[in-house]
């Protein structure tokens, strides 16, 4: 297992052995500062530059197919400042996936003990940056800032992702080659209580199947999203960049695809109170964490119809979401309360507090 926020740059297993050892273990630099030894006169004899010419030019080579051998077609970035096991459903899901496809996993651990140490250290797949004390929003950016994939997705510590997710987003790419982003459906996967219907609609509503495809109000969550490695461009990545200010505009300049194959199940329970003052908190860190001051904080009757209308006539129409109307009007009304103390305040430590 690497050190914090390391990446894996060893040579791939079906090389090992391949290689001769002194390849494996001298650097070029070495092998460079080596070329010319020819006994007390330090003269090089022309035999043995040719060979040196001849090797390194071999090596060379090798270092490029390595280079492209360790090519990372999907990053998978998780953010969590829950300790281990909180993440082990979510991981025993999309571990394989991602073993499959030749990608890897950044966890941004928020707790400092997020993963199982032995499990973690067994996992060529899987990176662990620790920065406890920080939000999901910086978590995010500090773990995709280290990813190597050419496709960065997203996903929560509380989600279960599809079973073939990661090789649908990979297709979803191929098939939609002008895309910078690609999302799909999200599920509930906690619908005991209303309230928890109420936490899930006002978030993801927009996304709850079948999907509104023509909506044109309500950008991915980052629950179920990935992008393109061009339109993140170079760090440093500002926390909560990603989520409130790239995924918006790329949604409004019609960049992302929805993709039916791409879901993930969303289960999530913070109890009545606990709902509350998450959806404040999401509110404030709305507008507290915006590098450019809002115009205007969105109203609670905005917000709701945001949502509602987001939503596509059969989501709508179900029993479980209409009952829980009420109770969404309410969460609106906390997170409309929340943008107001984030504009005069800032965020405060709500950030910290999101999941």
């Amino acid at each position: 297992m690497m050190g914090m926020g390391e990446c894996s740059t060893g040579w791939p297993e079906n090389l090992i052995g391949v290689l001769p050892l002194q390849h494996i273990r001298r650097p070029a630099a070495t092998l460079l500062s080596r070329t010319c030894q020819d006994g007390a006169r330090g003269r090089c004899a022309a035999p043995r530059v040719n060979i040196f010419i001849t090797s390194a030019v071999s090596f060379i080579s090798l270092v490029a197919a390595v280079a492209v051998s360790e090519g990372i077609s999907l990053s998978v970035v998780l953010a969590t400042i829950e300790p281990w096991p909180d993440l082990a459903n979510c991981l025993a899901v999309l571990e394989p996936q991602v073993a499959a496809i030749g990608g890897e996993i950044i966890v941004g651990d928020g707790h400092g003990a997020a993963l199982d140490a032995a499990k973690a250290a067994g996992s060529d797949r899987l990176s662990w940056i620790r920065v406890p004390g920080a939000s999901v929003f910086e978590l995010r950016a500090r773990a995709v800032e280290q990813a190597r994939g050419e496709i960065i997705a997203l996903t929560e510590d509380h989600c279960i992702v599809g079973a073939d997710w990661c090789a649908q987003i990979l297709e979803a790419f191929r098939r939609n080659p002008n895309a910078m982003g690609v999302t799909g459906p999200v599920l509930n996967g906690s619908t005991k209580h209303l309230i928890d219907w109420a936490n899930f609609l006002h978030t993801f509503g927009s996304y709850f199947p079948p999907v509104n495809k023509d909506q044109g109000n309500r950008s991915p969550p980052a629950a179920n999203v990935a992008f393109r490695r061009g339109a993140i461009g170079a760090p440093p990545i500002a926390p909560g960049w990603l989520e409130l200010e790239l995924s918006g505009r790329l949604f409004r300049e019609k960049l992302f695809c929805v993709d039916d194959g791409i879901t993930v199940t969303h289960v999530q329970s913070h109890g009545f109170g606990g709902t509350l003052l998450a959806h404040f908190d999401n509110g404030r860190s709305t507008t507290g964490l915006h590098r450019s001051p809002r115009r205007r904080v969105q109203r609670p009757w905005d917000l709701f119809g945001g949502v509602w209308w987001s939503m596509s006539s059969e989501a709508r129409s179900l029993p479980a979401v209409r009952a829980s109307v009420p109770l969404m009007i309410l969460l609106s009304c906390c997170h409309w309360v929340g943008e107001i103390v984030g504009v005069l305040a800032g965020p405060g430590r709500s950030p910290a507090r999101l999941r």
